[in-house]
This record gives structure tokens, C-alpha cells and sequence, in this order.
């Protein structure tokens, strides 16, 4: 008697054009990155009070801002703090919660229950109100502002890693393993449970990326992040807006970069995690 047999759900993959214009997005905010210097035609806080609110020109492409600095410069310039500012709050979101949710999913039990009640309180907030409320209360820098986005991210990576590690933890192999005698971090979770863990916790990195840099801007609008005259994604909105009509590129070029930025990082974000997922293929 023939068998039927389930086949798994399979999402239409994004259209190869969209991928491939994130993927070149993405390319060109890592050059901009690390040839800022080179790239910027002027220092990002060079002033020039003859040039106040220019339109674009042959030695202003992006015009000037009402001090007369290249809106351009400090874009590429503010492209790199803006990104290292995001790569660090992920870093620790990571560093944190990767071992907590490790820790959770793997031993159960009272550890888990008390990590997950205290993450429960954490999530409790939005999680940007969150990180403005801490950076509010301290010294208000790029570091702390970092730091404290880097915090309402751990919950994130906590339970994601959680419910990976809980699934491997019933799988066959690490129950055989485990009747051989393998405990502890050296001879069961670093050879059979880390492994199978990492692949979702990469697809999830590039959109924990995006909302940093969100956050980011957000904090340095407020003040509570970068601080003039440094130029950020953030600081850039922030003095631009008060004079967005005579200046409008001033506003629109740093805002179209986070958009666009973001959205290569969630386009980018999806496919990682279809290539990873056999069931999405």
C-alpha cells in the first residue's frame, strides 16, 4: 500500500535582485567603513562660515550644514561610528546571552526558571525606552548608550538560544553522548550542543544589527548617545532637522542610509536564515 509523505513548507525565497542589491548595500557600508578617511573629501568637522547651508556642488556633493561642514564627510565619517557603536551592542548582547541561554536550555530546572522570570521583567519594557531610561540615568555617552542596548538585547539572544539548545538537548545523538559518559562544557557542550546552536544565532545577528543602529540614532538624536561634534547617523539628524528646508539633503541622506541600511540587514538576515534551514530551501 502506497505511503504519503509530508513534505516540509517551503517560503518563496526572495527574488535573487533584491538579495543581491542588499548584499551590495551592505558591500559598500563596510568600505565606507574602513576607508572613511580616505573617502571623505573633507574633515568630517572641518567648518567654513563662507559656505553655510550650500546646495550640492563639485566640492560639496551632499552641500553643507549650518556650519558649514560637507554633509558627505561627516556621512562617511559618521557611517563608521554609527555601525562600531551597533557592532558593539550586539557583541555584548551576544557574549551575554549566548552562555545564559546555553546555560537555560541545557541544565533546566531552578536556573532556568530564575533566568527566565528575571529576563521576563527585562521584556517588560520596550525594550528602546528600556535603553534610554539607562543611559538617562548615567553618564551619557557613545559607550553607555552601547552598553545599554547591548542589555535589552540579551533577552533576545537568551530565549532564541534557549529553545535551539533545549531542541538539540532531546536530540538522539546528544542522548547517546550523554549515556557514554559526555558531561559538562569540554565533552558535551562544546563539541555537540554549541554547534548546532550558532546556525540560528547568526541568521538573527543582522537583525539584532538593525535595531542597534536604530537605537543608535535614536539615543544621539536625544543627546544620550554620540555627542557633537562627532559626527553619527544620529548627531547628523539631529542638528539637521532644525533647518530641513533650506537644507533638505542634510536630513535625507543620513535618514535614507539607516533605512536602506536596515533593510539590506533584514533582507540579508532572511536569507542567512533559509540558506541555514533545510526545511525553508
Amino acid at each position: 500500500m502506497p505511503t504519503s509523505v509530508t513534505k516540509p513548507v517551503r517560503t518563496a525565497p526572495r527574488s535573487s535582485a533584491v538579495v543581491w542589491l542588499s548584499y551590495g548595500i551592505l558591500a559598500v557600508v563596510v568600505a565606507v567603513v574602513l576607508l572613511a578617511d580616505v573617502l571623505a573629501p573633507h574633515a568630517p568637522n572641518q567648518q567654513d562660515l563662507t559656505a553655510l547651508l550650500l546646495g550640492p556642488s563639485a566640492e560639496h556633493p551632499l552641500g553643507t550644514d549650518d556650519l558649514g561642514r560637507d554633509v558627505l564627510s561627516r556621512l562617511l565619517h559618521g557611517t563608521r561610528v554609527s555601525v562600531l557603536a551597533a557592532l558593539l551592542a550586539v557583541g555584548i548582547a551576544v557574549g551575554v546571552g549566548f552562555p545564559l541561554g546555553i546555560a537555560a536550555g541545557y541544565r533546566g530546572g531552578w536556573v532556568d526558571a530564575v533566568l527566565m522570570r528575571l529576563l521576563d521583567t527585562v521584556m517588560a519594557f520596550p525594550a528602546l525606552v528600556l535603553a534610554i531610561g539607562i543611559t538617562a540615568m548615567l553618564e551619557p555617552d557613545i559607550t553607555t548608550a552601547m552598553v545599554a542596548v547591548g542589555i535589552v538585547l540579551v533577552p533576545v539572544v537568551v530565549r532564541l538560544t534557549r529553545a535551539q539548545t533545549m531542541s538539540v538537548v532531546g536530540q538522539t545523538y546528544v542522548e547517546a553522548a550523554s549515556s557514554f559518559g559526555a558531561r559538562g562544557v569540554r565533552r558535551m557542550i562544546l563539541p555537540h550542543i554549541v554547534p548546532n546552536v550558532v546556525q540560528p544565532i547568526l541568521a538573527q545577528l543582522a537583525v539584532l544589527m538593525g535595531f542597534a543602529l536604530i537605537a543608535e540614532a535614536s539615543l544621539s538624536f536625544l543627546q544620550l548617545g554620540v555627542q557633537p561634534p562627532t559626527a553619527s547617523w544620529g548627531t547628523i539628524l539631529a542638528r539637521s532637522y532644525t533647518f530641513l528646508e533650506r537644507a533638505p539633503m542634510s536630513i535625507f541622506v543620513p535618514g535614507a542610509a539607516i533605512a536602506l541600511t536596515v533593510f539590506a540587514l533584514n533582507i540579508v538576515g532572511e536569507e542567512v536564515q533559509r540558506l541555514l534551514d533545510p526545511r525553508r530551501r
